[in-house]
């Protein structure tokens, strides 16, 4: 599984190693790496610099170095969240805006909400339902948290229906950012419920099996959440159901 490495940026190729290992299922979450003694052995390096790397790996997310009998270095499942957070401070610094979001959104949610119509199953097409009969009630009873949740719920079930898992995890990100801007923002009752009056419109489509209405749907959704968006940022008196404590 692993081979000696040269000198040459030693490290980043012993971290290249172990990447392609889990890449192609030779290791796999839960699973120890050999004894120190055997990795300086087989990538034919020092100790030191085997501790680099795996402080390296650790850092990345990639393994976990355990202390005491039974420890030692263990490979470990990518925390998304933890990743997603990285991800979004690096798009702040860059100036992020949400018409770069929306045009992002334009290209992608749209397409997901086709394959939706083509390939959901009678299952999650009831779920859709239940998530968005479930935020009316919550918003109703002023549940905010939960209202959003299911809000956030409606457009993953939709991205899952691709069965791509780069798309997923992109719109599960992207989505996060649009969360991140409501809050800046500040909706009211009144966005909420339009949001969900177009989550009815794109459940529909998607129900009747129409990819065509139900992208469109979906294209007018997320244009019609940046200019209100955009509006409430405008106004002077806001009805707020977002807030930094919530």
């Amino acid at each position: 599984m692993f081979k000696e490495v040269r000198p040459s940026k030693i490290t980043q190729k012993i971290i290249a190693q172990v990447r392609t290992a889990i890449l192609e299922g030779k290791l796999k979450p839960g699973e120890k790496l050999p004894p120190e003694k055997d990795l300086v052995d087989l990538f034919q390096v020092s100790k030191q610099t085997l501790r680099e790397s795996l402080r390296a790996l650790e850092h990345m997310g990639l393994i976990d170095v355990r202390k005491g009998i039974g420890g030692g270095p263990f490979i470990v499942e990518v925390d998304i969240e933890v990743t997603k957070e990285s991800l979004a401070n690096y798009l702040y610094f860059k100036n992020l805006t949400l018409d770069n979001i929306t045009e992002f959104r334009k290209l992608i949610e749209p397409y997901a909400a086709g394959r939706a119509a083509e390939t959901i199953s009678t299952a999650d097409l009831a779920h859709l339902k239940e998530l968005n009969d479930s935020a009316r009630k919550n918003l109703g009873e002023n549940n905010v948290p939960a209202a959003k949740k299911d809000e956030i719920n409606f457009h993953k079930t939709i991205a899952e229906q691709t069965n791509n898992p780069i798309l997923i995890l992109v719109l599960d990100f992207v989505e996060s950012l649009v969360v991140d801007f409501k809050r800046m923002f500040g909706p009211d009752q009144k966005f909420f419920e339009d949001v969900l009056d177009a989550h009815d419109r794109i459940y529909k489509a998607i129900g009747d099996r129409d990819a065509k209405r139900a992208a469109a749907e979906m294209h007018d959704h997320i244009v019609a959440i940046e200019e209100n968006l955009m509006k409430l940022r405008e106004d002077t008196v806001i009805t707020r159901v977002y807030s930094d404590s919530e």
